[in-house]
């Protein structure tokens, strides 16, 4: 099936879902029309993530964190996307939710939440690293053809 849309998603859209839009975004570019979400909103983007994003040329510091229902009443139908790519658990449970009576396809990409260790920077930065690098290795297998 030809891809022209992918929504990633998870609990609050402020680490891994926009790590992946971003990654997505710098690998595909504009062949994929991409998005993500959280299945609650209210958080702003993490720091951290910004961070470890901004090693590897990925810019979140002007993500703007959303939720599902709130990309619903902006008009973007969430069933609408061709893939919806759950990274949690919360995700995929409201991604059925919202996919009920549309065709789009969802498959689950389980990733752990990386770990803020009080007091050790370094330890928390190599967590959020393992993420980052976690999505980008999953992104580059599954839309390897796209590139």
């Amino acid at each position: 099936m030809n891809i022209s849309s992918v929504l990633f998603c998870c609990n609050y859209n402020s680490v891994r879902s926009p790590m992946a839009e971003g990654i997505f975004k710098n690998l595909v570019g504009k062949k994929i029309f991409v998005q993500s979400a959280g299945v609650f909103d209210t958080l702003e983007i993490d720091g951290f993530t910004v961070k470890v994003c901004d090693e590897i040329d990925v810019q979140l510091n002007k993500h703007r964190v959303r939720s599902l229902k709130e990309m619903e009443k902006e008009g973007g139908y969430v069933g609408s996307f061709d893939l919806i790519i759950p990274l949690t658990k919360e995700a995929l449970e409201e991604a059925f939710k919202y996919s009920t009576y549309s065709s789009v396809m969802i498959e689950q990409w389980a990733v752990d939440e990386p770990i803020k260790v009080e007091n050790d920077l370094n330890q928390t930065l190599c967590s959020y690293r393992m993420t980052r690098d976690i999505i980008f290795d999953k992104i580059k297998n599954r839309f390897k053809d796209y590139f």
